[in-house]
């Protein structure tokens, strides 16, 4: 079987198969023109229209992709009461670092757990304010739902959603401060990402100033003004309308689809054959336990022991030579795991990849793999 697309990079992510570049009509046209503020105001609705956003809740668009989101987040809510952050993945970590480091606060609780498993929650205080990623990107562990915040909580909860927004049905309701950028499930082009606060929020931004200086790629508010044009589609920086125009086409891909339901229906379809395949043969293992696996990015674990005993620098040598064979033979593209972790294969299989494309590469990549075992061993 030939693969249409070799591409299984968690970020930025493969495009739909019905791609064709963006509308360039707003090249060189201001954001803040009629037109340009125009489809920035359309994608804004499209979002919240895809991905369920309550009425009552703000979504802004930033630069620095999900990494300016969050920092602007964190930079402008936290220091009011303290703080529990889960830093069980990578960028969990980024941000504890952030928060202790960079923030200096002082009231910092930081769960952690061991690679690749999440925090566990029954320990969480609701009275305090809540950093977590709700998916892993850097290990394939996510979270189903969020029964564990509680409705009545005083304190804010901040999620880096990145790897979930339109692959993953978000609880609006649990949380206040909501940050994903563009180059994941939907493959659109880096560089900007979505805020989106709830009404708890917003009031934060009005009753409480942080005592440090806030740099203005991140003031959505300001002397507890909250900046509201922001989130009228008046942008801090000026942003690319090509991204814009190619994220907006994204989403009317998705809502033609049928919306966040088919998204997710696309991505059980992939997951349930990538399961079907891991248990008819043995050279592969998922990396997490099924009751926190994320269904849109699949992490793998070389079953052989030959593999498992050998050394951390030696277990990334052998990754990269399966990666390199396939790379090499133009049948899949950047699946290697993220490089801060421990050593894994790292596939997305989000709503742009089709079932087929994962069908064609795993042969290809299961062959590689029984090469490389036999060069490294025989």
């Amino acid at each position: 079987m030939d693969s249409k697309n070799t591409n299984f990079s968690s970020g930025p992510c493969a495009k739909h198969h019905n791609w064709t570049c963006p509308s360039e009509k707003l090249l060189g046209r201001s954001h803040r023109s009629r037109d340009g503020l125009g489809k920035i105001q359309q994608t804004i609705d499209l979002m919240r229209k895809i991905l369920q956003i309550p009425s009552d809740y703000f979504i802004g668009i930033l630069s620095g992709s999900n990494t300016g989101a969050m920092e602007a987040l964190l930079w402008t809510l936290l220091g009011e009461r303290g703080v529990d952050t889960f830093a069980s993945c990578n960028f969990g970590k980024v941000w504890t670092n952030d928060i202790q480091n960079e923030l200096c606060l002082k009231d910092v609780r930081v769960f952690t757990n061991n690679f690749p498993n999440l925090c566990d929650t029954k320990e969480v205080d609701s009275n305090r304010d809540l950093v977590f990623c709700w998916t892993s990107t850097t290990s394939g562990a996510s979270f189903y739902n969020a029964d564990w915040i509680k409705d009545d909580r005083t304190g804010l909860t901040i999620c880096d959603a990145t790897s979930a927004a339109f692959a993953c049905d978000l609880a609006w309701s649990k949380l206040d401060a909501t940050a994903f950028s563009w180059q994941k499930a939907l493959g659109g082009e880096a560089g900007l990402g979505t805020i989106v606060l709830s009404p708890r929020a917003i009031e934060r931004l009005e009753s409480y100033k942080p005592s440090w200086p806030i740099p203005r790629i991140f003031r959505i508010a300001s002397n507890k003004k909250v900046n509201f044009d922001l989130f009228k589609g008046y942008l801090i920086n000026t942003p690319s309308m090509l991204c814009i125009e190619d994220f907006y086409e994204a989403m009317v891909w998705a809502e033609n689809l049928g919306g966040l339901n088919a998204l997710i229906q696309r991505i059980e379809e992939n997951y349930a054959f990538v399961k079907q395949w891991i248990s008819q043969q043995t050279l592969c293992k998922f990396l997490v336990k099924e009751s926190e696996r994320a269904h849109h990015i699949a992490c793998f674990d070389i079953s052989d022991q030959r593999y498992q005993n050998l050394s951390t620098s030696e277990k990334w040598d052998f990754l990269k030579k399966i990666v390199a064979i396939c790379e090499k033979e133009n049948t899949g593209h950047d699946f290697l795991g993220h490089i801060s972790t421990e050593p894994h294969l790292r596939m997305w299989m989000g709503p742009t990849i089709e079932v087929d494309d994962i069908k064609a590469f795993l042969p290809h990549m299961e062959t590689a793999c029984k090469r490389v075992l036999s060069d490294t061993f025989n």
